[in-house]
């Protein structure tokens, strides 16, 4: 989903299944704790019975948000079951409720249509509920929403069931990992209008008092809130994409008819067609290539991947690469608990840099990533993992700068740390075939992209997905005859990430041109020597943008043939070390190092005739002292600081 109002909206059944964070351990929770707070959020109950099948068979209206007709649920036990619940909203009226094709009396409160069987229901049992209901939503929800278009005249009425609104207008099972095996959605409406929908449309059905049913069905797992249905004065502007090695793959638009509207978006449509050739070749085939993807325009002010038809207001270019996107990341696999929510939205977003990169240029990618990065900069005292206690707040779920822009910058940088691109998406290829048709975690991927390149990305996740903040490298290099000195000195956001663990890149300047450096960073200061036999003009860190990091400084504090002063060093502050670099004039001379506390007092006293000599000194307190460098001629003193 992308650019939606968000309401916060929490009620007893939700679905908050995971661990919160601490400073040891980022995500663990005392398990006590933890399931205190999932009965709060969560009734257990709901697990005891699998859904394999869903109908809704409702009539709707592109003049209003209510809702009438019923809905058939099946479903098989998978504990003893002795009570039956589904999530409904209090608004709705629920007029009979028939289970195994008997009627029965529910009890319909606090949101929730309960159930009591006079003999519980043993494993493996099939059950089939069919609930006849009507009313207008919530009109403080979002499930259903109505509005007129001023641009093009038309009325719309859409849904919108993520996070937590599916109960507003069905009756459901809002549990994420209880994916739908298969699902009807058949919709009756004025015959002026046509109802979109997930699947494939199988029949427009002519009824009575003017008045038609579009009959969708599909045969692909579907989450409860990717149900979906949008219904206006439409007209069907269909279209195919041929991704190399797969079938045509339907493309059904559903636009408003009339007024240009068809002439107006036709082009920004056509680009589905490549989005979804690069998408299949970068990420694997279009996994629902047997029904469709699709569109249904409304005023949402923004878009939301309904299962093979995504929900829309507008046709721009990152929105509809964005929305197509989630059909891989978020719809094929599922984010496992809302606090995964990284699952779907950070690698949806870096689907539009990714179309970019391929369909534009390399320029306007990496100009997608500078906003990102600015973007996540907003929010440099939240993880992207969403910790328990926020995890039933829609604001946090979909916060733009975390789970969206920081959640496509990590993404960036993983594709870094592999440092090869053909296993790069090999990878998410791996990772989508292993959790296609269901849920996954940001641990689950973790763990799939470990086994796809033997890299141990654990202390990555824990900085970037469950730690904090972004890092500033502030460079300070000197060269001495063929080698470059360069001590990088990496400072942190956050207090509780204070270090981030990973390869950088350097851009190193000659007066004839440049090279690249690829180090790797494992402490807060670090000393890289490397053989280098050109003068050094200058250096850049991370010029092409692929670490989200402040923009740092970069010193020369030795440029060659300086020879004013008897010794140079760095870095200063320094933590361990400390690098005496002498004049060359000095070259096989006896050289003298002393360390002085700021009273004068000498500490320790080094004696070499190499013209770079690196001083110890871990074993010095915290703070100011002086470094004096004393040859047969000359004595200098400095100070610097030990951190």
């Amino acid at each position: 989903m992308k650019n939606t109002l968000l309401i916060l909206f929490v009620f007893a059944t939700v679905q908050l299944f995971g661990q919160t964070t601490n400073p040891d351990s980022y995500k663990s929770l005392h398990e006590s704790q933890l399931k205190s707070d999932i009965n709060l959020y969560y009734n257990p109950l709901m697990d005891k019975y699998d859904i394999y099948f869903v109908k809704l068979d409702i009539e709707v209206s592109d003049q209003s948000t209510s809702v009438s007709g019923n809905v058939s649920i099946q479903a098989k036990t998978i504990e003893v079951l002795d009570t039956l619940l589904f999530d409904f909203s209090n608004y709705m009226t629920v007029d009979s409720v028939f289970i195994n094709n008997k009627k029965i009396t529910v009890e319909h409160s606090n949101n929730i249509i309960e159930y009591i069987f006079d003999i519980p229901i043993s494993i493996g049992e099939d059950i089939k509920a069919q609930i006849f209901y009507r009313g207008t939503p919530d009109p403080d929800g979002r499930g259903v929403t109505n509005a007129y278009s001023q641009d093009w005249g038309k009325n719309v009425t859409w849904t919108l069931s993520e996070s937590f609104h599916a109960y507003e207008w069905w009756p459901c099972k809002q549990v994420l990992s209880d994916k739908i095996d298969s699902a009807y959605i058949f919709l009756t409406c004025d015959d002026d209008c046509k109802a979109g929908s997930n699947g494939l449309l199988t029949s427009e059905v002519d009824l009575a008092n003017n008045k038609k049913r579009f009959e969708w069905k599909t045969f692909y797992p579907i989450n409860y809130y990717l149900i979906s249905y949008a219904v206006s004065e439409y007209q069907d502007y269909s279209i195919y994409a041929n991704p190399e090695g797969g079938v045509p793959v339907l493309i059904q638009n559903y636009i408003y008819d009339g007024n240009d509207c068809l002439y107006y978006y036709k082009s920004d449509i056509d680009e589905t067609i490549n989005f979804i050739e690069l998408f299949s070749d970068k990420f694997g085939l279009y996994p629902f290539a047997n029904e469709k993807y699709g569109h249904c325009l409304t005023e949402l002010g923004g878009g939301m991947e309904h299962q093979t038809m995504t929900t829309l207001g507008n046709f721009g270019y990152y929105l509809v690469a964005h929305e197509l996107g989630h059909m891989w990341f978020g719809d094929y696999v599922t984010c496992a608990t809302w606090q995964d929510i990284w699952i779907n939205e950070g690698f949806a977003s870096y689907t539009e840099y990714v179309a970019l990169e391929n369909l534009q240029s390399v320029e306007h990618a990496m100009g997608w990533m500078e906003h990102a990065h600015s973007k996540a900069f907003e929010e440099p005292d939240k993880s992207i993992y969403i910790p328990f206690e926020e995890a039933f707040s829609e604001s946090r779920i979909f916060n733009h700068s975390l789970s969206y822009k920081k959640g496509a910058a990590i993404i960036h940088m993983i594709r870094h740390e592999i440092n090869d691109d053909d296993l790069f998406f090999a990878s998410l290829q791996n990772y989508l075939s292993e959790y296609g048709d269901s849920v996954a975690t940001g641990d689950d991927f973790k763990t799939s992209i470990k086994s796809s390149t033997g890299i141990d990305f654990d202390p990555f996740f824990n900085q970037w997905y469950y730690g904090k903040g972004y890092p500033r490298f502030d460079v300070e290099y000197t060269q001495l005859d063929d080698t470059l000195f360069m001590t990088v000195n990496q400072s942190t956001s956050s207090t509780e990430t204070p270090v981030f663990q990973l390869f950088i890149d350097f851009k190193v300047y000659f007066s004839d041109g440049d090279t690249s450096l690829r180090l790797y960073q494992s402490d807060n200061i670090e000393t890289f020597i490397i053989p280098l036999s050109k003068i050094v003009t200058g250096i850049t860190v991370d010029s092409n943008n692929w670490i989200l990091n402040e923009a740092g400084t970069v010193d020369s504090v030795g440029p060659p043939g300086n020879n004013k002063s008897l010794f140079s060093f760095f870095p200063n502050p320094a933590k361990e070390t400390i690098n005496i670099r002498f004049n060359v004039k000095l070259y096989s001379q006896e050289k003298q190092i002393q360390i002085l506390d700021l009273n004068g007092r000498l500490i320790k006293t080094i004696i070499s005739n190499s013209n770079l000599i690196p001083v110890n000194i871990s074993d010095l307190s915290n703070g100011v002292y002086f470094v004096k460098g004393i040859s047969s001629k000359n004595t200098y003193t400095y100070k610097f600081i030990k951190q």
